[in-house]
Order: structure tokens, then C-alpha cells, then sequence
């Protein structure tokens, strides 16, 4: 089973994700599974929207007290982040006969066969990604400091198998998770995934993929070469050789405001055609969906504005006064008597 989380506003995304799952799962042995767990209130939907895959609204899964209440507090991003545990724990209740669930973000798709995943969960309770996979070795932006901030692996994927120590897992990371998923640096915070770090160490038989065909994403692109082949598309990166590629994630690349990197410097899509030709597809997969859904209204719930992304000008500003901050800070000024 595959499971996603989004707003009405990225349920283009959930769908065009779902296709590529079920494409791309159809010669296995059970026949593809996906629910689209809602974090916004599907009275906002179109009257004549008609969801190809089941929708699991939030407000099945927690009271309007508690609704208004982590609402209040969250950006969109965070809310989604606190609820992510919970859909999974009630994915696995609702479906008894489920014995393996993915999560994918909908920046998601799937491009190769999906039984390498489900291999992994025969042994494995939890499967994870790490964001890199070696050290970058250079003054370019984002740094492995930079992933101290943000966490080791990317919670946009994420596997399970059934069994009590998931369940214990589970339970562990909803309770840490749901009112403790702000992005606040300073106090330790990032969304859901900074908790994961604890995950190998907590629980057994964590597995950690460091596959480079695995989640191919902005933040690894560049320790990874990809290219097409008659079948497919090939991936090469630390330590390994023409793997299939399996999954890719365009979160910052189809829009650069999006996820933690949109002041990156390691990767330009211009020297990058293969990338661009992923995402020249990528983009024609959710045209299909968008015209289904006109441009939404902002999320029903996480009432705290999203960061603004700063360009230009305003940017290099901010940036000015926080390296004359930082001088400042580092400058003995004596006291006056």
C-alpha cells in the first residue's frame, strides 16, 4: 500500500504520484493500494472532483478541539508534519490485511518496479533515506553542518512492516511528533523528520538505504550521475554502479521555493539535461490532473503564514546584516561608567 498526505492545493501532485505507483506496481503480486490522506477539509474540493484513489480527511482522525488547537499554532508545512505519524497508524488499523505500507511525499514518482522496496520489508520493521550520502568536501551550500538542522533522513519516504516494534515506533514518533513539529532551529525543531535521527538507535531492524536509484532528489543530485537507458533510466553514485531508479523526489526543483534548499549553489539545472528531462515529464504527468482541479485557497488548517522565500536584492540583504551581526557579536565593547 502506498500512502500520501497533502492539501487540496498539492492534490495534483498526490494523483500524478498515485499513477506512477500503480504503473509501475502492476505485475506485482498484490494489486497497488493508495489512499490519499487529506490535510485540509474536502468541502474546499470541487463540486464535480471525483478523487481516483480514496481521500482519508484529518477530521476523521482527530476532534475539532484538537484540530483548532494544532491548527492554530502550525504553518500548513508543520501541520501536515505533526499528522504524519497518525495517518500511518490508522492507515495499518483501518486496513488489517496490509502488512507493508509506503509513504511517499506527493513530490514523488515512482519510475521503476516496486517489488525492490516490499523486498526490503520482508526482514526490515522501518525502511529510511539519508538525504546524502557522502561528504560534499567543498564550501558549497548546503553543507553536511546544514543536515544537523533539518535531520539525517528525509521523512518524504518512509516504509513499514507490521509488527509490534512498528507499532511501538509509531506510537514513540506521533507522541514526540504532534506538538513538537515546528521548523525552529534554535530550539531543535525540524517537522517530523529531525526525530528520525533516533530511529536506528531506538528500534529494531531500522534499515537504511543508501541505494543511489533511491530517492534521487535535489539535495543528492549532485553525488549522482543518472541516464537513460532502453528501459529505463540508470543511476551511479558512492560506492555503486548503474542502479535502476527507482524513485525520484522534485521537491526544490519543480519549484525552488519549496523545501529547505531554495538558496542552494550545488546544482543548476542548466548543466543538468537529464534532470531537466525528468522534470519536463514530471510536469506533463500533473497537467492531466490540474485541469480537474481549479487553483485551490489556502489550507484549511495551519493558520501560521509559511516562511517568504527572499530573492534578489532582499536576500543578499538579509544576509548583510546577518554577517554584521554575527561581527558585532564577536567584538569586545567596553562597558561605560
Amino acid at each position: 500500500m502506498l500512502l500520501t498526505i497533502c492539501t487540496i492545493r498539492q492534490l495534483p501532485h498526490a494523483l500524478a504520484l498515485g499513477d506512477s505507483f500503480c504503473h509501475h506496481s502492476a505485475n506485482s503480486a498484490d494489486k497497488p493500494f493508495v489512499l490519499i490522506g487529506l490535510v485540509d477539509d474536502p468541502a474546499h474540493l470541487p463540486t464535480d472532483f471525483v478523487s481516483p484513489y480514496p481521500l482519508l480527511p484529518i477530521h476523521e482522525l482527530l476532534t475539532p478541539t484538537e484540530l483548532t488547537a494544532l491548527s492554530t499554532v502550525y504553518t500548513p508545512t508543520e501541520f501536515a508534519a505533526a499528522c504524519k505519524p497518525l495517518f500511518i497508524t490508522e492507515l495499518f488499523r483501518r486496513y488489517p490485511d496490509a502488512d507493508k505500507v509506503v509513504y511517499a511525499d506527493p513530490n514523488i514518482q515512482f519510475l521503476g518496479s516496486f517489488s525492490p522496496i516490499l523486498d526490503q520489508l520482508v526482514t526490515a520493521n522501518a525502511i529510511l533515506t539519508p538525504f546524502i550520502t557522502s561528504n560534499p568536501g567543498d564550501m558549497r551550500w548546503p553543507d553536511e553542518k546544514f543536515f544537523q538542522n533539518i535531520g539525517l533522513y528525509s521523512s518524504d519516504f518512509l516504509a513499514f512492516r507490521r509488527s509490534d516494534e512498528t507499532d511501538r515506533l509509531l506510537t514513540w514518533w506521533d507522541n514526540r511528533v504532534r506538538e513538537r513539529a515546528y521548523v525552529d532551529f534554535c530550539e531543535g525543531l525540524c517537522l517530523d523528520q529531525l526525530w528520525l535521527m533516533h530511529v536506528p538507535i531506538f528500534f529494531r531492524d531500522v534499515l537504511v538505504v543508501k541505494n543511489p536509484g533511491w530517492h534521487v532528489a535535489l539535495w543528492n543530485l549532485p553525488e549522482r550521475a543518472i541516464r537513460q537507458v532502453e528501459n529505463g533510466w540508470l543511476v551511479t553514485g558512492p560506492g555503486a554502479q548503474n542502479q535502476p531508479l527507482q524513485f525520484v523526489n522534485f521537491k526544490g526543483l519543480a519549484n525552488p521555493d519549496e523545501g529547505f534548499f531554495p538558496h542552494q549553489n550545488r546544482i543548476h539545472l542548466s548543466t543538468r539535461p537529464e534532470v531537466v528531462q525528468l522534470l519536463t515529464t514530471y510536469r506533463q504527468a500533473l497537467i492531466v490532473h490540474k485541469k480537474a482541479l481549479v487553483d485551490a485557497s489556502n489550507p484549511a488548517y495551519g493558520k501560521q503564514p509559511e516562511p517568504v522565500i527572499l530573492r534578489g536584492w532582499r536576500y543578499a540583504t538579509v544576509q548583510s546584516l546577518k554577517r554584521m551581526t554575527r561581527f558585532l557579536d564577536r567584538v569586545s565593547i567596553p562597558a561605560l561608567t
